[in-house]
C-alpha cells in the first residue's frame, strides 16, 4: 500500500479521487479533453520519436505496444540514412563550383 500523502515530498503530481493513489489514465484524458487538450496528437509525436532511436523490440517492451505496432512505427520514423547519401552525392556532382556542400546548421 502506497503511503503517500498530500503534503509529502514524494506527493503524486495528479493525485487520483484519495490522495494517496496516481489519476487513473482514462479519468484523466476525461479532464483533459474538458479543458480541450486531445493527448493524441503528442502521444504520436513521442511514438515517432522513440521509434527513431530504438529498435522495434526494445520500443514494444518498454511502452507496452506489440511489436508488429514498433515496427510500423519504426518504418513511419524511416530511420533509413540511404536516400540522404544519395542525394548528398548528386548534390555534390552537379556543383560546378567545386566547392565542398557544408551544413548549414552547423
Amino acid at each position: 500500500m502506497d503511503t503517500r500523502s498530500r503534503g509529502s515530498l514524494g506527493a503524486w503530481l495528479f493525485p487520483g479521487q484519495s490522495p494517496a493513489r496516481p489519476a487513473v489514465d482514462v479519468l484523466f484524458g476525461v479532464r483533459l479533453r474538458l479543458y480541450g487538450i486531445d493527448a493524441h496528437a503528442g502521444r504520436n509525436t513521442v511514438g515517432l520519436a522513440l521509434a527513431g532511436e530504438l529498435p522495434a523490440a526494445v520500443l514494444a517492451d518498454l511502452t507496452g505496444i506489440s511489436v508488429s505496432t514498433a515496427e510500423r512505427w519504426s518504418q513511419w520514423a524511416k530511420r533509413d540514412w540511404a536516400a540522404y547519401v544519395g542525394q548528398r552525392a548528386t548534390e555534390e556532382s552537379q556543383d560546378s563550383g567545386g566547392r565542398k556542400l557544408t551544413n548549414p546548421t552547423c
